[in-house]
């Protein structure tokens, strides 16, 4: 993720290359039960808990819509001024969480294929036959190491590829012994 250069807050992959984005749909904003169980259990509260929610349906200009986001807040973070507002556009009600006590917030992200469900495949403009990319992104406050916020992008997967960098662990930094190569009929477990 990187500051947002066009405005304040911030732009997680896969929105990094330097285009104009635009909304495909008006944003929402409103208090709403979480009934996802799974997305509940990450912001830990329990499903059913009324949060602040945020979805947004955007993607480059002149392209068909790339990614549907929602976003849950944390009722404890939810009277930060203006998260209910539509305008704190992309990455900008970030910067309102940080600002509101929430400074620095640190994020995790899990990855899965799926296939879209029939409001997804219609917000992303796709067939219901072809596959998503999930990505959750828990944002965890810096002020007290709970979840603050937790965000699911759905992209459709003909729009996106992942690039990951891998580190090498301290038992993978020195280089390997050398190895004897053996042939096979010397090998007496053969």
């Amino acid at each position: 993720m990187k500051r947002n250069a066009a405005a304040t807050g911030y732009s997680f992959p896969p929105a990094t290359r330097p285009e104009v984005w635009r909304e495909h749909i008006v944003p929402v904003v409103a208090v709403a039960p979480l009934t996802d169980p799974r997305i509940a259990e990450l912001l830990k509260v329990e499903p059913g808990t009324r949060v602040m929610r945020r979805l947004r349906v955007t993607g480059p200009e002149a392209e068909p819509p790339f990614q549907a986001s929602t976003s849950w807040i944390h009722p404890r973070a939810a009277a930060v001024p203006g998260l209910d507002s539509p305008a704190a556009g992309p990455g900008a009600w970030q910067h309102r969480l940080e600002a509101g006590g929430h400074w620095p917030i640190t994020w995790m992200e899990i990855h899965r294929a799926r296939m879209p469900s029939t409001r997804e495949a219609a917000l992303l403009e796709i067939p219901a036959s072809l596959p998503v990319l999930e990505i959750i992104r828990v944002g965890v406050s810096g002020g007290d190491g709970e979840p603050v916020e937790v965000t699911e992008c759905v992209v459709a997967s003909d729009r996106v590829e992942t690039i990951h960098l891998l580190h090498r662990d301290v038992s993978a930094r020195e280089p390997w012994p050398e190895v004897i190569n053996v042939c096979a009929e010397d090998d007496p477990e053969q």
